[in-house]
């Protein structure tokens, strides 16, 4: 019986943890991109200044050292017009033109490893120059619209806005880069950026007006975890940034999953049942054969 009672315990006690871990993980609120609005410095300089809803806001996330990405540092600059927009981050820190923004916006809020990758508007990956193919029909097939920036204005530094939801307004800051070892620039390369709370209404981005750059985007932008969309049935192939950044000495990010720790939790808590299970199974066979001796 004493072996029965410790068991029950320690059942219940792993129940009671791998359902507090489960209603954490299904708790975390999920993020969204709300809208996206573009400015041209021609644009910030004019009191007058309206930015630019785009209808296909892609982000690219590349290196000067990857050699797939050159393929597709030409083949975005050929996707936009007036209903597409492309807005470049290097997140790798071996890159001249290398963005700690960029960086924590790869590795932390979407949570990539592999580089080339490209996000539209903010729900559907595609990874490597094979999953690149599948943009256009990515973009064809898509139904989102963008909205809840209104009245946003860019004035001596300041910019203000009136949100219709929560959450936090983004700056980013774009600049024409020269690639490093190749004869051409890239566009609206991320070289800046600042966050707000949605509430707050303004900012001061004078930092980043003065900055040498060629525009800004606007984004408002739902807090909480992305899950992003794989539609394309091409394999998913590139250069993992992680593992290039152990190998030259760099730092390698580790995120501990959650799940991970209620498998090794269930784990340990078997192990410790061990010694119960055994005290009640050599109970029972002792009971079962008095029974039998009596018998």
């Amino acid at each position: 019986m004493r072996g029965f009672a410790l068991l029950t315990v320690l059942l219940f006690t792993s129940s009671l943890f791998l359902n507090g871990v489960h209603a954490e993980e299904n708790s975390e609120p999920e993020g969204a991109t709300l809208d996206v609005l573009t400015f041209t410095d021609e644009c910030i300089n004019d009191v007058n200044c309206n930015g630019e809803r785009p209808l296909h806001f892609i982000e690219y996330f590349g290196a000067d050292w990857c050699e797939p990405c050159k393929v597709l540092d030409n083949d975005l600059d050929d996707l936009i017009d007036n209903e597409t927009f492309v807005m470049r981050h290097h997140p790798s820190p071996q890159d001249l033109s290398y963005n700690s923004y960029s960086y924590q916006r790869f590795n932390t809020m979407y949570r990539l490893l592999f580089l080339p990758s490209l996000i539209h508007n903010g729900d559907t990956l595609m990874t490597g120059t094979s999953q690149a193919q599948d943009l256009g029909e990515v973009m064809s097939n898509s139904t989102a619209s963008f909205e809840g920036l209104n009245e946003v204005s860019i004035q001596n530094g300041t910019i203000e806005w009136n949100s219709t939801a929560n959450g936090s307004v983004s700056i980013w800051r774009l600049g024409q880069v020269a690639h490093e070892t190749e004869p051409y620039n890239h566009n609206d390369m991320v070289i800046g950026a600042m966050h707000f709370n949605a509430s707050a209404g303004q900012g001061n981005i004078s930092d980043l007006i003065q900055m040498n750059g060629t525009g800004l985007v606007v984004m408002l932008e739902k807090d909480g975890e992305r899950k992003l969309t794989v539609t394309s049935q091409n394999p998913a192939m590139g250069f993992d940034l992680n593992e290039d950044e152990s190998k030259n000495g760099s730092p390698e990010p580790v995120q501990t999953s959650t799940t991970f720790i209620a498998v090794a939790t269930t784990v340990v808590l078997l192990l410790l049942l061990a010694p119960a299970l055994l005290m009640w199974y050599s109970t029972v066979t002792t009971s079962t054969s008095a029974l039998n001796e009596q018998e």
